[in-house]
């Protein structure tokens, strides 16, 4: 019984290659759509340590990528990202992420879930806006940002609706960025992975080409 269990198993294991190029792989993918980022953004002071507290925030957005395949699984892609935010109904905030790395694909004929590990930039500012002061008058602010290195790690799950299309629902990345800031000790400038955001991707997937 054992050896028979053991004879099962390995033949399942033997076949998962024939189960795999059944399903015919396309050569590129672009994907487009809707982008949401959970930030953590400072807040308030506490009144009882004084101490700057943060509190999550939701920007919208757009996301898009393309990869290419290079077998059955691995692939390699593009990814980029824009979310926007107002804060206290006159600061315009946004976020840019260009990244890059390899991405796994787990290929289904309904669905083809993947995971990925991405390197490159992400870009934080402020937009310019304008304020109105009841003794100064409007004064305009100019914008400002920083681009520092980012990653991000995650995958999702496209699920196939032709040969040619599929829904991305969704797509999950959690995004790190390294900034320069001034160490509290110190006072001496330094860099650190002090930047995080959730960001999740809901859109649409073309497939072009196929193997």
């Amino acid at each position: 019984m054992r050896r028979l269990s053991f004879l099962l198993i390995i033949g399942l294991f033997l076949s998962i290659p024939s189960f795999a190029q059944e399903v015919i792989y396309p050569k590129a993918e672009v994907f487009g759509g809707f982008s949401i980022s959970s930030v953590s953004l400072p807040s308030s002071f506490d009144p009882t340590t004084g101490a700057l507290t943060t509190a999550r925030n939701s920007f919208w957005g757009w996301q898009g990528s393309g990869n290419i395949n290079l077998n059955h699984h691995l692939g390699i892609v593009a990814d980029f990202g824009g979310q926007y935010k107002t804060v206290a109904g006159i600061v315009p905030l946004n976020s840019y992420q260009f990244l890059f790395g390899p991405r796994m694909s787990f290929r289904g004929p309904r669905m083809t879930p993947f995971v990925h590990a991405m390197f490159g930039g992400i870009k934080e500012g402020i937009s310019s806006f304008s304020v109105t002061d009841p003794v100064l008058g409007t004064i305009n602010v100019p914008g400002a940002s920083s681009t520092g290195l980012g990653m991000a790690f995650g995958g999702g799950i496209d699920v196939n609706i032709s040969d040619r299309l599929a829904l991305r629902v969704p797509q999950f990345d959690w995004t790190l960025m390294r900034e320069s800031s001034i160490d509290p000790t110190t006072l001496l400038p330094t860099t650190s992975w002090n930047k995080s955001a959730i960001r999740i991707g809901i859109g649409v997937v073309i497939k072009a080409g196929g193997k």
